[in-house]
Order: C-alpha cells, then structure tokens, then sequence
C-alpha cells in the first residue's frame, strides 16, 4: 500500500469525499468537485495501479489505439467544450476538430488536467497563498476491499487499514461479464486463455506464429486485433492469425469526418415513452438525415442525444425488448471505429490475418499446450485448436453475479439495488445512489458504466463529464 498525501493542514478541515477509482470518471469527479469548492474539501482518489486519471482504455501505448470521437468532442469539462482541442493546439498548432487523437494522449490530457486543477484549488500550497478553495486531494495507491456504510459515516476498507468518509463515489468503470462457458483454471494459469482484453502484458506474450481465438466482435476485439498485428505496438506485417467471433458476427462501422446534426425533437419532452415511438423517431431521423444528404451516422449520432432521457422513462418491458433485439445492431452502428482504424482493420480483414464469424462457444478444454475450443457456426459445430484465447465479450449482464468489491457488498448489505435490468445499480438523475428498498443514499453517488441500466449512455466522455458535474454539484451545494 502506499499514499501520497496532500501536504495543505491534515485532515478534518472539511468533508472528506472517498473516490473509488482512478480513472477518467474518478478524475473528473475530483476535477469537479476541485472547481466548483469554495470551502475546504478533503478528497481521496483511490485506485491500485497508482495512475491518476487515464483509466485502462487511455493507458495504451499503441499509436493504432484511436479515440472513437473527434477531439472537438472530448472536452473534459461540461461548461468548456472546445477545452481538449484548446489543449491539443497548444501541443500541435495543426490539430484539427475532426482529429481522432492516440488515446495515449488524451490520457495525458486528463493527467494535466487533474493537476492543474488541483494545482489552483491551492493543493499543497501548506498556507492560503492558494487562489482555490484550499481543498485537498490524496492520490491512494490501495485496494478496496469492501465499503462498509452501516454507521454514521462510510468505511472504505483496504486491506490492512479502514478511512471514514463523510461521502462515497464508486467510478470504478465497466464490470466485465462472465466467461462464457467453463474455463480450465490450468488454462487461465498458463496465458492460454486470457480473461481479460485489457490484460495487455498478457496479450503482448502472443507470438507472431499463434493461432487466436477473440470472443466477442466490439471495438475491444477491434483494439486486441490491431495490438496483436503491430507487434507490441509497433504497425508491423506479421502477427498471430486471428478468428474473432460472437453470435452475430457484427463488428463496428467506420466514422465519416463530416456529419449533419439532425432535429432532436423527435421524442415528446415529457410523460412515459414506448419502444414504437423511440424506434419510430429513429425511422423519422433516418428520412431527414437522407433528405439533407446525410446517412445513417447523422441519425444515430443525432439519437444519442435523446436516448439516455427516453430510456429512463421507458417501460422496463419496452427497454428489455430493445436490448434482446435492436441492442446488438445499434453498438455496431452506434460505436465506431476512427477512419484510420477502421482502414487498418479492414487491411487486416483483406490480407486474412483477421477474420471475423458468427458462433457460439460449446466449450473451451486444454488440448496440448494450447486450447481447443467447440465453435457453434451456423452451418455446424466444429473443434478449433488455439494457442491462445482472448476474452473481450463485453460488460457484465448481471451485475449481481459479476460485480466486483466494492460494488458486490453494497449490493448483498441492500446499500445498492442492482437495476431492473441487471446491467448496473439504480441511480437517481443526479447520481445519488438508491438502496435495496428503493431510496435514496445521501453518502453513496455512483457515474459510469454502473449506470447503463439506468441512463443507457453511460461510458463515454460526454456522459462522465456531464455526470461528474451534477455529482459534484450536488456535494458541494
């Protein structure tokens, strides 16, 4: 365990604030939380890997690893939207709006920012020579085991010690599902089978010679492609041969650079709305997006800012019905790949170093010092050896059975109520947490991908931003 903590007077000179996760939704949470102040915080921004604001999806090192939305889009703060291009320019004067920036840098991006904005809250200035609120922010490099919030304040336990809290903001970003049928234990031991995509040391031991299994065809799949064909991130002709596969054998669209923005009047502004009249605005964007000369793309991305208000006042019966039928085609379509990645793949889709098919998988057993694994294809079974087999099937679809500490605990001690459709946990609009019975935490806030069930847009920049916002909003008032 180590903590690197803010030297500004100790604790105790205001509420304590415990952020579980360090990523891009924990950081913008303490970035918030750092602006909006104008009395003393005291904030713990906890996470076991020790990197403070990238998150795993901005860790990578691979300059194939794209960001998915133009960079005019990625500002970080809610109320400065040109904010990230702004800083992009002052790196690279010819940074263009439509740019699909390394994802690389756009970690760095949130590491600055994190602390710039510590650095004017007047963090570590040890006096009031700060110009900020004179909050304080601990970077804690530890585990959290369990969140305890049975007394009158919260208790984040680690492994060797215990911190009160006077509020609790679980960012702990997306929960990953099952495997997807019983996996040898000496498989996952040996490398053979990878349960994580994002085990990137694991994934970078593949030899150019392997044979590899991919389940699951998203963008994920997409990034573990192009990283085993670089060659430890470095665009190479060789690499293992890859099969990828999911039950639709669907995989992401490409990005245009010019897009129309569409009405987003389509969905009644208030009152219960039904699956028919969500999928008929749809129908009706899809028409004016193809009057004005767009497609497809204008559409969806016009939907999405609509989706996430229509979904919450959806029926669960309606909501459940888009998810086991439109659900699938929509991620393909709503996800995209960058320009750049997505030539990169269909390269790789044209040379045979990639294929990607419709199956469900049997069974995956040892077979020599690699895997066999039964494929059901649409036109029959067959029995498949790998050298290696790399899970990136996505995010839980049971969070009861997949969440992680602290997550699973709140759930089991009522502290949390898993969603109606078991994607994350119930939130109210602003993010406050609501328990077992149904009410609503006043210690615990919850952003991210826990929220899909609730607010279905829920893992992008431009809902963790505007999440953070209302969370630290709500802490600071």
């Amino acid at each position: 365990m180590h903590s690197d903590q803010a030297k500004t007077g100790g604790y105790g000179r205001g509420p304590r604030i415990g952020i579980v996760g360090g990523g891009a939704a924990g950081c913008l949470v303490a970035v918030n939380l750092l602006r909006m102040a104008d009395s003393p915080l005291e904030i713990d921004l906890i996470d076991a890997s020790g990197d403070f604001g990238p998150g795993i999806p901005y860790r990578t090192t691979n300059p194939e690893h794209r960001l998915n939305v133009p960079a005019a889009r990625m500002s970080a703060l809610a109320e400065d939207p040109d904010h990230y291009l702004n800083w992009r320019r002052t790196r690279d004067p010819e940074a263009a709006p439509e740019e699909y920036t390394p994802r690389s840098i756009y970690g760095e991006y949130l590491k600055e920012l994190l602390a710039e904005t510590e650095s004017e809250a007047g963090v570590g200035a040890g006096t009031d020579a700060g110009t900020g609120s004179g909050s304080s922010l601990n970077r804690v490099t530890d585990r959290v085991t369990a969140v305890e919030n049975d007394g009158e304040r919260p208790v984040i336990v680690f492994d060797d010690r215990r911190t009160e809290v006077d509020h609790i903001v679980i960012a702990t970003g997306p929960v990953a599902g099952a495997d997807p049928v019983p996996v040898p234990d000496s498989l996952k031991e040996s490398g053979v089978y990878i349960a994580s995509a994002w085990d990137s040391e694991a994934i970078e031991a593949a030899s150019g010679d392997e044979e590899v299994l991919i389940i699951g065809t998203g963008l994920t799949m997409v990034d573990v492609a192009l990283g085993l064909a670089a060659g430890g991130g470095v665009p190479a002709p060789g690499g293992p041969k890859v099969l990828a596969v999911s039950r639709s054998g669907l995989f992401p669209k490409i990005h245009l650079k010019h897009l129309t923005r569409l009405s987003t009047s389509v969905i009644p502004a208030e009152g219960p709305v039904a699956k028919r009249q969500l999928l008929g605005a749809f129908a009706e964007l899809l028409a004016e997006a193809s009057a004005r000369g767009g497609n497809w793309r204008d559409a969806i991305d016009s939907m999405r800012l609509v989706t996430g208000d229509a979904w919450r006042r959806m029926p669960v019966e309606d909501r459940r019905w888009l998810l086991e039928n439109v659900n699938r085609p929509w991620e393909v379509h709503r996800y995209r790949m960058a320009p750049s990645v997505g030539a990169r793949f269909h390269e790789l889709l044209g040379s045979g170093q990639v294929r990607v098919e419709p199956a469900r998988i049997g069974s995956i057993e040892e077979a020599g010092a690699g895997a066999r694994v039964r494929l059901d294809f649409p036109d029959g079974a067959q029995s498949l050896e790998f050298d290696r087999v790399i899970s990136a099937c996505g995010a839980s679809t049971d969070i009861r059975r997949d969440a992680p500490e602290p997550v699973r605990g709140l759930i089991e001690a009522g502290h949390l109520k898993a969603d109606d459709l078991l994607l994350g946990v119930d939130v109210d609009r602003d993010g406050a947490a609501r328990d077992a019975r149904g009410e609503r935490s006043e210690t615990i806030s919850v952003l991210g991908s826990l929220r899909r069930g609730v607010d279905w847009e829920s893992i992008g920049v431009t809902e963790l931003k505007t999440q953070a916002a209302a969370i630290a909003r709500r802490l600071v008032a």
